[in-house]
């Protein structure tokens, strides 16, 4: 799914305010009533569970990731053992949980240093992610079973913005940005599913959600919401 296309993806995003986890709160309650299936939620990360997970990865996550994770640690991942799909967040993909979290990241330690590899990284729209095949301030919050991610972003390019939400990966070379923060990213997919943009699944055995085709240019890449 090309959800680059979809999103307002500008920077523009309310600064920090005590009202943080309110507006959090509200997103994740209004997108989980609009999502088919079993979303599979892990209980509360604990803030010993966060603090841990900042000191691993050696920076402060943004305030409305860690309200995320102190409502719910991630959510189920698929293995043998318990073979079953949760509705994710990320339309489609679960969050992870913070264990998952953190060896993902360390997954990619080391590519930061193989500049050969940036030769074809790009970021969409331009100046807004580092042109890299990666660095250590991209957190990964899903994993689609093939190296790629949806995160967040603590190292921006000279246009983007700390915590905005991006795609990169093993097969992701134009990094795509699709919200400024993570908040306004959840409040823009709700947006999404209750403009018919797109369709969660609510099928257990394939959770992909899917594009409408009518709707898929209903929102312009500068950020620029078409008439």
């Amino acid at each position: 799914m090309d959800l680059g296309r979809l999103f307002r993806r500008g920077n523009q995003d309310p600064a920090p305010t005590d009202d943080t986890n309110e507006r959090l709160h509200a997103a994740f309650t209004r997108l989980t009533a609009l999502t088919p299936g079993e979303m599979l939620l892990r209980p509360p990360a604990t803030e010993a569970d966060l603090t841990a997970a900042e000191t691993h990865l050696g920076r402060q996550l943004p305030a409305d990731v860690r309200a995320l994770y102190l409502l719910h640690n991630g959510q189920h991942q698929y293995t043998p053992a318990d073979p079953r799909f949760a509705a994710g967040l990320f339309a489609g993909q679960p969050l992870l949980p913070l264990p998952d979290l953190m060896l993902n990241w360390d997954q990619w330690a080391g590519f930061e240093a193989q500049e050969d590899m940036d030769e074809f990284a790009a970021s969409n729209p331009e100046g807004f992610v580092q042109p890299k095949y990666s660095t250590r301030g991209w957190i990964p919050l899903t994993h689609d079973g093939s190296g790629n991610h949806i995160g967040v972003d603590l190292n921006p390019g000279p246009a983007g913005a700390t915590g905005q939400v991006i795609t990169f990966g093993a097969d992701d070379d134009a990094h795509q940005v699709l919200a400024p923060s993570l908040t306004s990213y959840l409040e823009q997919v709700a947006d999404l599913i209750e403009s018919g943009a797109i369709v969660p699944s609510d099928d257990e055995d394939d959770p992909d959600w899917t594009v409408n085709g009518a709707l898929a240019e209903l929102f312009q890449p500068t950020g620029t919401a078409t008439a």
